[in-house]
């Protein structure tokens, strides 16, 4: 039996417990024993951890890798800083259940992925027939991380209702609810960790495949919320959670996922919303977004966890293609135009007072809306880069809004600009992570990969824990990255206790100041087809990443020679 011994490190077993020297020992992948100095045992690999964190690997609460799993098992990006499980299948989409071309169309606008990568990846390679075999193909595959999922609301709807009526009828026949119900008692069974549902208008069909609906808010968004509770109401019964994106521009969305939630007169549904933000254009929403969950469960047995994003929610715009611009009308016509049909439209006059129509409008906004924070990054002409669009305006002595789209038509997908929208006031934000009522995730790693990068979400969270303890301890930082989130999703992970699986980060804690890359880098994997994504780097930070008490990871040498060619990580069922 193999053992390895990491000595010296200060250790974290997950709880909530102050860290301390000790030395742990791991055999046949997991956790044997933790000694304040554990004996030499002839043949083991020793790692000396001194001056460093002993930790259980991290997990990601929110991915969508349900695509890029498919090709690079590895999923490298994340287990590079530290995150040794992650959970799919999240905002009402997933793999697990469709054609593949509803799938291409589901993923490809939503988390803004390439169609002709996303095609590549999933057209015709699809040899599940039912919930059931998807989860033994997960088993098949050689996973770096262990994984775990939702099943997606708008693949059971679609599944029942076919994809014509699953757009077009709000409210399903008896037959077709039946038929949902069956879907979701079947994944229940297989040990899927809950549903997830999507009520962002935000998020539309591609119509790459099936262009009919192409601009359509997705399968989810259309049903009623007696759907959803019927379904909750499953979830519930089996002590699952619901994962849910609520409506940014409807309240009342969040009062109906709180009643489905209440535990009054009945057992608590565990719901996570995406997403406990500091918004630019509303300051006081976060509070909002707390004092429900809070009230919820004071006043209503709700148990509801809002998801944190660890850093400022930075994003990067192709010109008019960027997830923030989905909320207006006007350009929810050009995103997914051709670059002569967004060219026509920014010339017309009609489609330009629409525009700033929608860009001025009063009423609730994710994007803030603000010329001046939205710096460009690239473009064919370098003299705008590092410039705001208003600064650049200002230069020429015309509107902001104006010089923007007259831009626009310049260089379309070719001008890329950033702008910070939410989470941008840092003593805030760590309150968020800090929160009874959040749990730190939202990394959304895996999509938009051309708009942002959070997969080093769990690593930028211990970083603040370094700047604001008397609010965020170390000890309670890892906890909420661990041994929380999988306790309260039914996972097991994120424990380093005797007995456990051995999902190990070694990390230095003083280069988590130094070491983190604020901005994203670009990477052209082959896999991509030759466009590229946006990632992360903490070089110095990460040492050692175990998963099932192997090394896939460290500082010095990379990733092991066998990461995505063999199974280091486990699918994760349901333990409820």
């Amino acid at each position: 039996m193999t053992t390895t011994i990491i000595r010296n490190g200060l250790f974290f077993d997950g709880t909530d417990q102050k860290g301390k020297k000790a030395d742990l020992v791991i055999q046949g992948g997991k956790v044997a024993a933790v000694h304040d100095r554990a004996p030499f045992v002839e043949g083991a690999q020793e790692i000396d951890a001194t001056g460093k964190w002993v930790t259980p690997g991290f997990i990601d609460i929110h991915t969508h890798y349900d695509a890029e799993i498919e090709v690079l098992p590895g999923l490298e990006e994340s287990l590079r800083h530290g995150t040794t499980t992650v959970v799919m299948g999240n905002c009402s989409i997933s793999a697990a259940m469709g054609k593949d071309e509803d799938i291409v169309d589901l993923f490809c606008r939503v988390e803004n992925m390439p169609a002709q990568v996303l095609t590549e990846w999933i057209k015709d390679k699809i040899t599940w027939k039912n919930l059931v075999e998807y989860y033994e193909h997960l088993e098949s595959l050689p996973m770096g991380p262990n994984v775990a999922s939702f099943v997606g609301h708008s693949n059971i709807r679609i599944a029942a209702m076919g994809l014509e009526r699953s757009f077009k009828i709000p409210k399903a026949s008896e037959a077709e609810k039946v038929k949902m119900d069956n879907y979701l008692q079947e994944a229940m069974e297989a040990g899927y960790l809950g549903m997830s549902i999507d009520m962002l208008p935000f998020h539309r069909w591609g119509g790459v495949f099936n262009k009919a609906f192409k601009g359509t808010s997705v399968p989810s968004q259309q049903a009623s919320v007696k759907e959803y509770r019927r379904l909750a109401n499953i979830l519930r019964r089996y002590d699952r959670v619901l994962q849910a994106t609520p409506n940014a521009l409807d309240k009342r969305s969040g009062i109906h996922l709180l009643g489905m939630s209440s535990g009054l007169f009945r057992k608590p549904l565990k719901t996570t919303i995406v997403a406990a933000m500091d918004l630019k254009s509303d300051e006081k929403i976060h509070k909002l977004v707390t004092t429900l969950a809070v009230m919820g469960k004071k006043l209503f047995n709700a148990d509801m966890k809002f998801q944190a994003l660890a850093m400022p929610f930075l994003n990067y715009g192709e010109g008019p293609i960027t997830p923030l611009f989905e909320e207006f009308p006007s350009m929810v016509e050009v995103i997914g135009a051709t670059p002569e049909e967004r060219k026509a439209a920014f010339q017309d006059p009609k489609f330009r007072k629409w525009f700033r129509k929608d860009w001025s409008h009063k009423t609730t906004s994710v994007f803030p809306r603000l010329l001046k924070e939205m710096t460009v990054t690239k473009a064919p002409d370098t003299s705008l880069v590092g410039r705001t669009f208003q600064e650049l305006a200002d230069e020429k002595g015309r509107d902001g809004l104006a010089h923007f789209m007259d831009l626009i038509i310049q260089y379309d997908t070719d001008l890329i600009w950033k702008c910070t929208a939410a989470n941008h006031r840092d003593e805030i934000r760590v309150r968020l992570l800090a929160h009874e009522a959040t749990i730190p995730g939202f990394n959304d790693s895996g999509a938009h990969n051309v708009n942002m990068a959070f997969h080093d979400g769990s690593l930028q969270a211990l970083r603040q824990s370094l700047e604001y303890p008397e609010v965020f301890s170390i000890e309670k930082a890892i906890h909420r990255l661990t041994k929380m989130p999988a306790e309260w999703l039914g996972l097991d992970a994120g424990s380093l206790e005797p007995g456990r699986r051995a999902d190990v980060c070694i990390l230095d804690p003083n280069k988590l100041s130094s070491g983190l890359t604020e901005e994203p880098v670009e990477d052209y994997h082959p896999s991509l087809k030759g466009a590229f994504r946006y990632v992360k780097r903490s070089d110095g930070v990460v040492n050692h990443v175990l998963v099932n008490g192997q090394e896939v990871f460290n500082d010095t040498e990379g990733f092991a020679d066998g990461v995505g060619k063999r199974k280091y990580g486990q699918l994760l069922r349901s333990m409820n």
